[in-house]
């Protein structure tokens, strides 16, 4: 894989910050192994390689991805340029090499999953018989990108920093420790927790997306709720510890006598469900 003639594409590939479905994708893209009507033909006779959306005489991964009519106005929609679509390939990861070389990581993660959004489409026509429109697609890509950008904060912040390592710590004997955390984006929250016991066990766990604007501290807040109610779930009535690596909502936890905000009340009605617990 190292020493082939598209060995920068290979090394690139796993450079992806993207999902690992979408990079396994890509990987299969690049040796041509998806199962297209021309793949299978070759090993089916008298298999008809043509393609059934557009009707092209030989459905090749290149035409799925690039050369089809609806994936054309798919990344027209996406603002690829007529350059990159209409010029002329023999094999997909010639294609694919050429974008890398002109395109930075995360333009390159936008198309992969585009043309992932794309190929999946095109399953759905041919298995059961539904019919998208591009726009569907291309929106579909990119809230797909929108959302894994959110839950891993792939932006980077305008001022660097230097990041500490960070390693999880037990709890005291008899004790369970639950983490949390969230993420804010434009008009979107994302939120987790999960729970393990001394010996580093995961207990369980929980999270999920909200359309909402609001500040770290709410975001945070609301991780908080969403930990304990995750943990009364499931029953666990031990000795807990909760942590997180806010330190806004830690002192907002640590003075809430003196706290009259709104952020404050929730974090009283948080630590009032403390009351399930042996002790926290």
């Amino acid at each position: 894989m190292g020493y082939g003639p598209h060995r920068y594409f290979w090394k690139a590939l796993w450079k992806l910050d993207t999902l690992p479905k979408i990079r396994v994708f890509t990987w299969r893209v690049g040796h041509e192994i998806l199962p297209t009507n021309s793949k299978i033909a070759t090993i089916r006779q008298g298999f008809d390689k043509g393609c059934q959306r557009c009707g092209a005489e030989s459905e090749t991964v290149l035409h799925v991805l690039k050369d089809c009519p609806t994936s054309r106005v798919v990344l027209s929609i996406g603002g690829w340029s007529k350059s990159f679509i209409s010029k002329s390939y023999d094999h997909c990861i010639d294609w694919l090499e050429d974008l890398m070389r002109v395109l930075d990581k995360r333009a390159m993660v936008d198309l992969m999953t585009t043309l992932w959004n794309c190929w999946n489409s095109r399953n759905n026509y041919i298995f059961r018989g539904k019919k998208e429109e591009a726009q569907l697609i291309w929106e579909r890509a990119r809230n797909l990108n929108k959302e894994f950008r959110i839950c891993n904060m792939l932006e980077e912040p305008l001022l660097s920093y230097i990041i500490a390592e960070k390693k999880w710590k037990k709890p005291p004997k008899d004790f369970i420790k639950i983490n949390f955390d969230a993420a804010v984006g434009e008009n979107r929250i994302g939120y987790g927790t999960i729970i393990r016991d001394e010996e580093g066990f995961v207990l369980g766990g929980g999270g999920g997306f909200k359309e909402l604007r609001v500040s770290v501290e709410e975001a945070e807040c609301m991780a908080f709720k969403e930990s304990i109610n995750v943990a009364c779930r499931l029953q666990l009535k031990e000795h807990v510890l909760f942590e997180t690596d806010h330190v806004g909502l830690v002192n907002r936890i640590n003075n809430l006598d003196k706290d009259v905000t709104l952020i404050g009340a929730r974090i009283k009605e948080c630590k009032a469900a403390f009351n399930f617990f042996k002790s926290a």
